[in-house]
């Protein structure tokens, strides 16, 4: 049977649910759009018992194989050293995965498919090329805005790149990032873009999702919805409040690290955390909301900006990754679907706020645009490619 193993540590459990929900969504399609079967490989670091805190105390309790959504997943363990075995990392999630991907490569011809470049895709290259396999790559973001800065770790990326069957990345900038680090002809990568659910993400009643997820009936709400990160600029929107009228608050669907010096930068009372959340509450936080806000530093291609337009919700953010590709603003000075302002600048961002929540907002215009960015294009360009490599393989 002709399957595709996607090889990646972004993928949800029984455990961590909402953990690379993204991979899930996109895979899940493309195989069923190839006619092939689909297994995922998603490894699991394993640290040192007193350092199991936080996210690595919710790795441990990942099963080690489950059937997660009607998908067979293995998770195998590797030795990993919080901040001190970057380097070695992706010879030891090869080495934790290998009988996994020994036995499921034992079955009929597979195509490894790797989602991260560092570890999980080089990791993958050294499988497929102890199985003599074909493997493919894509890129979504902090692995190469981040880890690719490591000059060490880019010319492993670009080794593995330049013997993979297929690169894909997320957005045409992190493409053009690929080609770069990676050392290849800009037309060996893949635009592959992510798709958004049109049916989960679309707009609705505001006032009835205000209800159901305990949120002020009155007043008007800046949405920000990710990781809780340095990285995610949240404490820009929280400090710019100060310069907003006192109905506006600061909702924020996510959870992590920021979350306290967030709620310190912030006028007191004004801003509402929420926690993790599943997908159908995440569309209810988009009904709810005035604006969605995403102050980041750097993305790849942020899922969040295309479920907002979907759900008819204006967009202000930082002109970074892909969000320039996603909005595709018009003349300066039209806020029909949003606004970027410069990485950092508190004044620009509550300035770029009050001017878009005084503007009348038309949120069947948003929409519309929006539906260019369902699943169809993406999903067909990739299945393609995998029937392809698995003609090949057979």
């Amino acid at each position: 049977m002709k399957r595709i193993v996607t090889f990646t540590n972004l993928f949800p459990s029984s455990v961590m649910p909402t953990h690379g929900l993204f991979v899930y969504e996109r895979m899940r399609r493309v195989a069923a759009a190839a006619g092939v079967a689909w297994s995922v490989v998603a490894p699991v670091p394993r640290v040192w018992a007193p350092l199991r805190r936080g996210v690595y105390r919710q790795w441990q309790a990942v099963p080690e194989r489950e059937t997660w959504s009607q998908v067979d997943v293995w998770h195998p363990r590797y030795r990993h050293w919080p901040g001190l075995s970057v380097r070695r990392q992706a010879a030891a999630m090869a080495a934790g995965a290998r009988a996994a991907v020994r036995e499921l490569a034992a079955q009929g011809p597979i195509v490894l498919d790797a989602h991260y470049l560092w570890p999980d895709g080089v990791a993958a290259a050294q499988l497929a090329a102890e199985l003599g396999v074909p493997f493919t790559l894509t890129a979504r973001g902090s692995d190469l805005n981040v880890l690719a800065q490591d000059p060490e770790l880019a010319r492993r990326i670009a080794a593995a790149a330049q013997r993979a069957a297929a690169c894909a990345a997320v957005s045409r900038d992190l493409g053009d990032k690929f080609a770069f680090v990676a050392r290849l002809p800009r037309e060996r990568i893949y635009d592959a873009r992510n798709g958004v659910d049109l049916e989960r993400f679309a707009p609705g009643d505001g006032a009835a999702a205000r209800r159901a997820l305990g949120l002020p009936a009155q007043g008007r709400l800046l949405l920000g919805v990710g990781r809780l990160v340095v990285g995610k600029g949240f404490a820009v929107a929280a400090r710019a409040l100060a310069q907003l009228p006192e109905d506006v608050r600061l909702v924020l669907v996510g959870d992590g690290p920021q979350r306290a010096a967030i709620e310190a930068a912030a006028p007191a009372g004004r801003v509402v955390f929420l926690g993790n959340r599943g997908p159908d509450e995440v569309a209810m936080a988009y009904r709810a909301a005035d604006l969605l806000v995403l102050p980041s530093e750097r993305e790849g291609w942020p899922n969040v900006v295309t479920e907002a337009l979907a759900s008819g919700l204006r967009v202000l953010a930082t002109p970074v990754g892909g969000i320039p590709e996603i909005l595709a603003l018009p003349a300066e000075g039209d806020l029909g679907r949003g606004a970027l302002v410069p990485v950092g600048d508190v004044d620009a961002f509550a300035a770029a706020a009050r001017r878009l929540l005084e503007a009348p907002a038309d949120r069947e215009a948003v929409r519309a645009f929006a539906e260019q960015y369902g699943w169809r294009q993406p999903v067909e360009l990739l299945a393609a490619v995998f029937r392809r490599l698995l003609g090949e393989a057979a």
